[in-house]
């Protein structure tokens, strides 16, 4: 890039601004780099939207040719296009642009308003050309650039002016127009008006004429180098420096502008390397840009490389959790609760906390006398909200039972089958949310088959689910196991009376008694 240098120089809706700094690239997108097919051995730099083709500075092929056998007179950088798609993308191959206006001279970068219809065009200040100056960056060269203003007539890009401040005693380049048309950003190496060595400056155009040229100063501008300034959106400034660093490559930085006002300057580190990195531009649909660097990997001395813009889903998660009693659906007023590890009282009937992107919580009530809930929260592959979640709280005693539905077995078996394994599930949470329970889990038979084999059957399929509960974790002394057998039949099913199915099914049941509760 030292080369091209030299030979060169001569939200709102779209960010976000936190504690006076523009934090767009840091909170708002991810970029992801790839290559392009734009590039040539030499330097490639310079990416431009001008309407739907993306322009960018390069030699032509024959250039090229003569480069390769040594040949440096008479050689000079052309604007080449391509076409883009609706959303940036390169879709076509490059072709010469402004090829009446480039020959004989160095051209580009350039910017278009599409308003206005003009582009600005950097271009090599042959006419007037002014002794070698003694500035480091342009001693190489006799000649300094200024910018053209052009606008199509029949088709064809044609000169219709000049900014009032070129001269052949500095250079004038690397314009940035704002979608208004009516403020223009560039680089100078005016001596008179300069902090370092290339400052960014601005003009504004009042009634059809350009006013003064004015030096964005020193929170912008360094005592090295700053080149290549893009406005975004009017709202945000993206330029190339190399005075931030102890090392003297070019690095992108960006700034927040309103008006007279600006935000802390911002290094866009997702782009920069330990090489330049200069003149990134986005297209108008925050999907696509591109920008220059001569990183290791590349094709040339400078490289276009396109980024990929993803946007991050602005916003926040809200939960509302509510607790209510689950016979009577009332709400519940100052629930205990806990929140990951913290104890904590809802104040009133709602607990409102904001939850952090892609994570899950665990939040459970934590009331004593009665049978508590929790539930797992997770704002993981959500969109952002409002997260309204309910836990269910019921009223409960020591000696209460509870009927566990859908505990089967198969005949003359204990086995526990996949089907009793969810109901199992249940109870194992049920644990879980009452830390300080103990309970029985009884098993009851129907009264066919004998007394004392009932109570065994029935002793085997309660230890069997026992087994299960323990390997989920629960302690063993919080759960103990009781085969009951016939001995407790609910309906009049006993030896000798006749009845359905029905009514011995409801004899065969899996119950759970608290035994303990509260340390009580």
């Amino acid at each position: 890039m030292k080369k091209v240098i030299l030979i060169l120089l001569g939200i709102l809706p779209i960010m976000l601004v936190a504690q006076n700094k523009c934090v767009y690239f840091e909170k708002m997108v991810k970029l992801q780099v790839e290559k392009t097919d734009l590039n040539t051995v030499e330097s490639d730099f310079g990416p431009a939207f001008v309407g739907d083709e993306l322009y960018h500075s390069s030699y032509t092929d024959e250039e090229l040719e003569k480069l390769s056998k040594g040949k440096k007179k008479k050689i000079n950088y052309d604007v080449f296009t391509s076409n883009v798609d609706a959303t940036g993308n390169v879709v076509g191959s490059r072709s010469v642009r402004l090829a009446d206006q480039s020959e004989g001279y160095h051209v580009g970068p350039v910017s278009y308003c599409e308003k206005t219809g003009e582009i600005f065009v950097t271009i090599s200040n042959f006419e007037n050309p002014a002794p070698r100056g003694t500035n480091k960056a342009y001693q190489a060269l006799d000649v300094k650039l200024k910018i053209f203003i052009g606008e199509k007539v029949d088709g064809k890009w044609t000169k219709t002016g000049e900014l009032p401040f070129n001269s052949p005693d500095y250079s004038v380049g690397h314009p940035s127009v704002t979608s208004s048309g009516d403020t223009l950003y560039f680089v100078s190496d005016i001596p008179e008006k300069g902090i370092g060595g290339t400052d960014i400056y601005m003009t504004v155009r009042k009634n059809g004429v350009w006013g003064d040229m004015i030096n964005l100063g020193d929170k912008i501008n360094t005592v090295e180098n700053e080149m290549f300034p893009f406005i975004y959106k009017d709202k945000m400034l993206i330029f190339a420096s190399n005075g931030r660093k102890e090392t003297d490559d070019l690095d992108l930085y960006h700034v927040g502008m309103f008006g007279k006002n600006m935000t802390a300057i911002t290094e866009i580190e997702q782009l920069n390397s330990e090489a330049d990195d200069f003149g990134f531009i986005i297209h108008k649909k925050e999907e696509v840009g591109y920008f220059t660097s001569n990183r290791e990997g590349g094709v040339g001395d400078d490289d276009i490389y396109k980024v990929l813009i993803e946007k991050i889903p602005q916003g926040k998660h809200e939960l509302e959790l509510i607790v209510r009693d689950r016979n009577t659906n009332e709400q519940i007023r100052d629930a205990k609760i806990g929140f990951g590890d913290a104890l904590l009282t809802i104040a009133g009937l709602i607990f409102k906390r904001d939850l952090e992107k892609e994570k899950s919580y665990i939040v459970k009530t934590n009331m004593e006398g009665y049978m508590n809930d929790s539930k797992t929260i997770s704002t993981v592959g959500k969109p952002f909200g409002v997260i309204r979640e309910t836990l269910y709280v019921e009223k409960v005693v020591v000696g209460q039972k509870f009927v566990m539905d859908n505990i089967y077995y198969d005949f003359d078996k204990w086995d526990i089958l996949p089907e009793s394994k969810i109901e199992l599930d249940k109870l194992v949470k049920v644990m879980n949310d009452n830390p300080s329970w103990k309970v029985e889990l009884g098993s009851h038979t129907d009264c066919r088959g004998s007394d004392p084999y009932n109570k065994i059957l029935s002793q085997k399929r309660s230890d069997s689910a026992i087994g299960y509960i323990i390997g989920k974790g629960i302690a063993e002394g919080r759960i103990i196991a009781k085969g009951y057998g016939e001995t407790e039949l609910v309906n009049e099913c006993d030896d000798g009376v006749k009845c359905s199915e029905a009514d011995h099914r409801k004899n065969r049941r899996t119950e759970f008694k608290i035994l303990e509760m509260d340390g009580k």
